[in-house]
């Protein structure tokens, strides 16, 4: 499996596009991208139909992400939530998720769960130095990217993002991801905050900064992840083919996949080769 560090380049930003189950995985991987994204907003909708409010446990999380790594050999990156609990739930997350082997894990500093109706709020510095501290010692592949990940732009102020995202650096991490970034100029900001890999978020339409691939490369920004592109764009074809069905449509659009379109993707002839050589030695 290709690391996360091995794919750096410094003069392009890598775009990490978010699967929210197999298939979305394989289209990732088929379309040339180097390395996909697991992310607990998109698989709380797609898999449970939930918000992400905190209400999958750790045991639904590992087990979908299994299920999508089985679609794609890219490297892939996740969201590890806030470890799912303490310094011990961290180990277990880390160690659990290297077992599956995924190339890179994010957490967050946001409280967790979150209270519906109260404003977020960040932990202390000193409760995600802990945890951090305890994700680096789980690992046992020093390929293994570590990220943190800090909310607290959003809810502090630009200013207190920053400070955490050099803390995180201090603590080892090998990247920082921050979310709350309020315009561009912002976004360069962080950029010039750490040494350490950075890597932007990319919400459409949404309340943070965003900008364009080219845009970022020419910031240094080394990743740029893109968590609910592919999972939006899915559900708007799911409602336009609901409608198709309402109005007695019997034709797909002429962009659709189609049927052949998804038999190159779930890849039945692989399926027959086992089928012959299980044949042939029958016979």
């Amino acid at each position: 499996m290709t690391g996360m560090r091995s794919l750096i380049r410094s003069d392009q930003t890598i775009l990490i596009p978010g699967a929210h189950d197999a298939i979305t995985a394989r289209m990732i991987e088929d379309a040339g991208f180097d390395i996909l994204a697991i992310g607990g907003a998109s698989l709380a909708a797609t898999q449970l139909a939930l918000p992400d409010i905190g209400l999958q446990s750790f045991g639904e999380y590992r087990d979908a992400v299994g299920r999508i790594l089985q679609g794609s050999t890219l490297p892939a990156m996740v969201d590890g939530e806030n470890g799912f609990g303490d310094a011990k739930a961290i180990t277990r997350t880390v160690r659990s998720f290297e077992a599956l082997g995924v190339a890179g894990m994010s957490f967050e500093d946001l409280s967790f769960p979150p209270v519906l109706g109260v404003p977020p709020s960040v932990i202390s510095e000193a409760e995600m130095t802990v945890k951090l501290e305890a994700a680096l010692a789980a690992r046992q592949n020093p390929a293994t990217f570590i990220v943190g990940r800090t909310d607290a732009a959003g809810i502090l102020g630009l200013d207190a993002g920053l400070e955490r995202a050099r803390l995180y650096e201090d603590i080892g991490v090998d990247a920082v991801l921050l979310t709350g970034v309020p315009d561009v100029e912002s976004l360069k900001r962080a950029r010039d905050a750490v040494t350490v890999s950075i890597i932007a978020i990319i919400v459409e339409n949404g309340p943070w900064a965003t900008a364009t691939p080219e845009e970022l490369s020419a910031m240094g920004y080394e990743f740029a992840l893109y968590p609910a592109t592919l999972m939006l764009a899915g559900l708007t074809g799911y409602r336009q083919g609901l409608d198709a069905i309402r109005s007695g449509s019997t034709a797909l659009p002429a962009d659709s996949i189609g049927h052949q379109g998804l038999r190159s993707l779930v890849r039945p002839e692989d399926w027959a080769a086992v089928d012959a050589r299980a044949l042939d030695s029958i016979h």
